[in-house]
């Protein structure tokens, strides 16, 4: 029972010194802030570029119509 109990308290001490040694939740703000900006330019692009298709599409279809009659 005393080497369970050994091995029970080195394990604990091991975690507490690693868990301060190597957190793995540590971010990189700055990048992480540039990530975030790309992402939502793309995002607004993107909605741009599929408002001015919808739109384009629509006169198109519009033209088209149009020259039928004629």
């Amino acid at each position: 029972m005393g080497r369970l109990s050994l091995v029970t308290l080195l394990a604990v001490l091991f975690s507490i010194f690693m868990e301060t040694e190597a957190n793995p939740f540590v971010y990189n703000y700055e990048r992480l802030r540039i990530g975030g900006l790309v992402f939502t330019c793309l995002l607004i692009i993107g909605a741009v570029l599929l408002l001015v298709y919808k739109d384009c599409s629509r006169k198109l279809s519009r033209k088209r119509d149009n020259d039928g009659d004629i």
